[in-house]
């Protein structure tokens, strides 16, 4: 690049001095000379700065603006620094869980962007790539790369980072026996972790005043797993090893301890036999030590089997452990001696004893005899009864058991258990049998009551009678009723017991060997209970003030114990108890409460549970009902009084209209019949209730009524056609009415149609207890006008009401006149009409038009006289009059249509092109019709030569054409050569056809009959 240094005035000779400023201010001269031009040939990032140029001649000097000069530049290589770091030899290491910083800078101008790269994947952009809590799978390759957004240059740098973390937890030692139990193998290990750990052992010689001694050299092993291995007597009892551990990622130093110490005392031996199997079980153990002991048994042949473990237990069989001894052996690494300990078995015992069959009182001893076995031995005697129940009945190193007075418990199997530590032994049993009895004998009723006379049994049942005295040898026993002998047996059964089989009954046992007796002597009695169970009521006394509560239950022995309760909310209240078949009390109504239950409990001492019955003391709900009805023809009027529910039940009567009583007083219901009269119209009649929980007296009163008809409206109105309603109100009456009946204009009944004949009924008709609906359909100003009746009666009178119906009719509409009827075509298929009204309606309600009624009848007309079968179609005045006179008589006039009220022309179809026809229309009010027009007959359409022009032209053209087709026929059939040579020209050289040949004549004539102007002759 240049610069120049412009000047304006100035006297030569004129010297340039050149000054840069770099951004810190530090000034420098460039350059310098006569030229006003710098030249920089290689422009560097130095260059950048500011620029002045110096101008001097011999009079002064002047300094020019300082101008910017910015060199564009880079990026150079990135620079990364880590932020903590470590270096290895694979590059940087952080430690896992630390914030790690990764600071990128390249020298650029302009200032470089940057992108950050995590395994070639873009991860951030920015000169800092900061990582938060860094983890170990963010191991790998980083690299920065700086972009120059002017230049659009890269650059780019890369480092690897790998996350360092330490092995979890801490490492672990152990201590193990190695080299036959001759030497220790200490092991350290502490997997995982990047990089492995840096494991050492060591041995604490403090005990012997020389510090910490290293095992092996002098080295730490980076690795997670180290074993050593340490003659046993070169070390002493009780040494402690340390491992020490160290990691890049962990600031302090880790460790773990095996400590190796022999066992104390000596080897322990011990059997342990295996109950009903043929083995006793040896063990062998020498407890404490590290590492374990190593323990095993000197067996002797063909007797079990063991192995060399740190603790043995060995099965040995009983049959050949009488005299054989057994040795077990012991040794650790850190003991030069090795230890033993010997167990020797028991022998089979025998059993001696004095007296195999004792009194009972008397006193006898037992011996196990026992040939060899290694003490201490302990004996222990076993007493198995009948049954087979087994139970220790003496234990101890002595091998005598003495029993100091027998007695019948001690009969039995006995059998000596000898034991010591390698084994037990026993003998063979030995049984004992023990001589007394009878007993007093014990007699067992079943199934049995207990009384102060004795036994007790319910009649009918089977009652087994059981004698058990203890006795050895078993007794024999008799048994007596009443003092004579009945039964020779344990059990004495009485199927069905009666009441006749009470009594004493007495057994007898006999001990056969000692000769000696026993007896035993009950009471029954045979108890029967009543039938059924106990009955209770509740009923009214003392003039319907109190209750009577009864409890009966008849029978039975003894007689059963009734007793009434009541259930009260604070518990259960005694009224009465007593020894009886039936028990009665009196209980004031005033003092019991409404809904009071009272039980009566019956018990009986050959019944296992109560029975009861209960009576429920509940006054009625509500008030008395009173209700009048007729019978049929209202001959007779019932008054019913009730007053339903309530134990015992009210007593009601009634009362007349002047207070005197009707009738007598019954119990829950009460009807007092009376002779239908009108003079009992408005008479009160009272009927009264008591019961015995209610103090008062209730009332309820019936006062009897004729019946009271309303309408809403005496007389109305409907126009002609529509329908009507009635209406009809029983306002009151007592007894209510059997219905409400309606008569028509003519006092006829009215009564509900059938559904068959809901076309053509007349009447609607809707009932309920208190009004009555009559609605007259389609009404008629004739049959339906006039007075109709509503009518109802009871026992006590009867009433009607008119309703007065007047039919109105629509006005008349206006009339109507044909203004054109003519047939649509001369076929007389359709006929169109026209018309138009003289007046409209007046409007207004039931006045207007509403329609239009189209008729049409034929003409029956008489026979007619030839040449006047062409007169129809003439349609002159004159000719209609002619036409009337000739005509006989005509069909009724038949609807045809139904037309609307805003039509005025109508096409009618459906026309029989031979008949003639009169035609009318009559306008419509609603049903009101008005006067038909005067009737009229079509006319026929007016003629037009144009079509028949038409028709004469279309039917000529297809003559023509017909005859052309004929004569080319001909001519091809008799001289083809000649139709060719006609219609193609002459083969030879005639320009022009010659006309004058025959055959142009008919070609003529044809032309001629197609109604051509011209004609060609021969």
């Amino acid at each position: 690049m240049w610069l120049r240094c412009g000047l304006e005035n100035g006297t030569r000779p004129l010297y340039f001095l050149w000054e840069h400023e770099t951004k810190t201010g530090l000034f420098s001269t460039v350059g310098q000379g006569s030229s006003n031009v710098f030249n920089m040939t290689e422009v560097n990032r130095n260059h950048t700065g500011w620029y002045r140029c110096v101008a001097q001649n011999q009079v002064n000097q002047e300094r020019s603006d300082r101008i910017w000069t910015d060199v564009i530049y880079g990026p150079d290589v990135p620079q990364i620094d880590v932020s903590p770091y470590t270096t290895t030899e694979r590059g940087y290491s952080a430690v896992e869980r630390q914030t790690v910083s990764l600071n990128c800078q390249a020298q650029s101008n302009p200032t470089s962007q940057y992108v950050w790269f995590y395994n070639n994947s873009q991860v951030y952009t920015g000169p800092k790539f900061t990582i938060t809590k860094i983890l170990r799978i963010h191991t790998g390759s980083y690299a920065c790369q700086a972009q120059n957004p002017n230049l659009n240059t890269i650059s780019r740098k890369s480092i690897n980072l790998t996350v360092y973390y330490p092995p979890e937890g801490s490492p672990s030692c152990s201590v193990l026996p190695a080299m036959n139990y001759s030497s220790l193998n200490l092991t350290c290990s502490w997997p995982g972790g990047l990089p492995s750990p840096s494991l050492r052992w060591t041995r604490d010689l403090l005990a012997m005043g020389q510090g910490v001694a290293w095992l092996g050299d002098d080295v730490v092993w980076p690795t997670n797993f180290v074993s050593v291995l340490q003659s046993g007597t070169q070390n002493s009892n009780d040494t402690l090893f340390t491992c020490l551990a160290t990691h890049p990622a962990l600031n302090t130093s880790t460790q773990c301890t095996a400590r190796a110490w022999s066992p104390s005392g000596e080897p322990v031996c011990s059997a342990n036999a295996t109950g009903n199997k043929p083995y006793v079980g040896l063990s062998c153990s020498w407890e404490g030590g590290s590492p374990r002991a190593l323990v095993w048994w000197d067996i002797p042949k063909g007797d079990g089997s063991g192995q060399v473990v740190d603790m043995s237990n060995v099965l040995v069989n009983h049959s050949n452990s009488t005299q054989k001894a057994y040795t077990c052996y012991a040794k650790h690494p850190l003991d030069k001696l090795t230890r033993t300990c010997s167990l020797v078995p028991v022998s089979k015992p025998y059993i001696l004893l004095s007296d195999a069959s004792p009194l009972e009182g008397s006193s006898m001893w037992l011996r196990c005899g026992l040939e060899n076995g290694t003490g201490p031995r302990y004996f222990l005697w076993e007493h198995e009864t009948n049954s087979g129940l087994v139970r220790t009945v003496g234990q101890g190193s002595s091998n005598v058991f003495n029993i100091t007075e027998v007695n019948r418990n001690h009969t039995g199997w006995y059998r000596c258990v000898a034991q010591n530590q390698v084994n037990q032994e026993r003998s063979d049993r030995i049984w004992t049998d023990v001589i007394y009895g009878p007993d007093v004998p014990q007699i067992d009723v079943s199934p049995y009551t207990i009384t102060e006379r004795g036994y007790s049994a319910v009649e009918r049942q089977t009652v087994s009678l059981n004698c058990q005295a203890q006795s050895n040898p078993t007794s024999q026993y008799v048994w007596f009723y009443n003092n004579s002998q009945v039964y020779t047996g344990p059990q004495f059964t009485l199927t069905r017991i009666l009441r006749m089989d009470t009594g004493t009954y007495t057994c007898q046992a006999k001990n056969t060997y000692l000769n000696s007796r026993a007896v035993r002597t009950i009471s029954i009695n045979v108890y029967y209970p009543p039938e059924g169970s106990p009955s209770c009521s509740v009923l009214p006394a003392m003039n319907y003030s109190s209750l009577n509560l009864t409890c009966s239950w008849p029978g039975g022995l003894p007689l059963p114990s009734l007793r009434w309760t009541r259930d009260l909310e604070q518990g259960e209240a005694m009224l009465q108890d007593a020894v009886a078949s039936s028990v009665s009390i009196l209980q004031a109504g005033s003092q019991t409460a409404n809904n009071s239950l009272f039980t009566c409990l019956g018990t009986h001492p050959v019944l296992n549970n109560p029975t009861q019955c209960t009576a429920h003391a509940w006054s009625p709900s509500g008030e008395p009902v009173c209700s009048a009805f007729a019978t049929r023809n209202n001959q007779y009027l019932l008054l019913s009084c009730s007053w339903e529910g309530g134990s015992p039940r009210a007593v009601v009567w009634w009362e007349g209209p002047k207070g005197e009583e009707q009738g007598q007083g019954v119990e829950t219901s009460n009807i007092l019949v009376l002779h239908s009269n009108s003079s009992q119209n408005g008479q009160a009649y009272t009927c009264n209730a008591k019961h015995p929980l209610d103090t008062l007296t209730r009332t309820c009163i019936l006062t009897l009524e004729a019946p009271v008809l309303l309408t809403q409206r005496s007389m109305v109105s409907v126009f002609e056609g529509n329908d009507i309603q009635l209406t009809c109100i029983l306002q009151a009456n007592y007894p209510p009415a059997d219905q409400i009946i309606w008569l028509n204009n003519r006092r006829q009944e009215v009564e509900q149609e059938v559904q068959e004949s809901l076309a053509t009924r007349k009447y609607v008709l809707r009932r309920a207890a208190a009004w009555a609906n009559l609605t007259v359909l389609q009404t008629d100003g004739k049959t339906d006008s006039g007075q109709y009746w509503c009518s109802a009666s009871n026992a006590v009178g009867g009433a009607e009401i008119p309703v007065t119906l007047l039919v109105k009719k629509y006005p008349m509409p206006p009339n109507v006149t044909l203004v054109r009827l003519s047939y649509s075509s001369r076929q007389r298929s359709q006929v169109e009409l026209e018309w138009q009204m003289e007046g409209e309606g007046e409007g207004g309600e039931g006045r207007g038009l509403t329609g239009f009624i189209l008729e049409s009848r034929l003409t029956k007309a008489l026979r007619r006289r030839r040449g006047e079968e062409d007169a129809g179609t003439t349609t002159g005045p004159a000719h209609q009059e002619l036409l009337q006179d000739k005509r006989g008589s005509f069909s009724p006039w038949q609807q045809v249509a139904v037309l609307g009220a805003l039509q005025r022309s109508h096409t009618m179809g459906n026309i029989t092109p031979t008949d003639t026809y009169q035609i009318r229309i009559t306008a419509v009010n609603h049903k009101t019709l008005g006067h038909p027009s005067p009737p009229k007959t079509p006319e026929e359409p007016p003629f037009s030569a144009y079509s028949t022009v038409i028709g004469a032209a279309i039917g000529g053209m297809v003559l023509a054409v017909m005859a052309t087709v004929l004569l080319f026929m001909c001519i091809n059939r008799n001289h083809p050569t000649r139709l060719h040579d006609l219609l193609f020209g002459m083969q030879h050289s005639q320009s022009r056809e010659n006309i004058n040949f025959p055959d142009d004549e008919v070609v003529g004539r044809a032309n001629t009959e197609d109604g051509a102007t011209e004609q060609v002759t021969s």
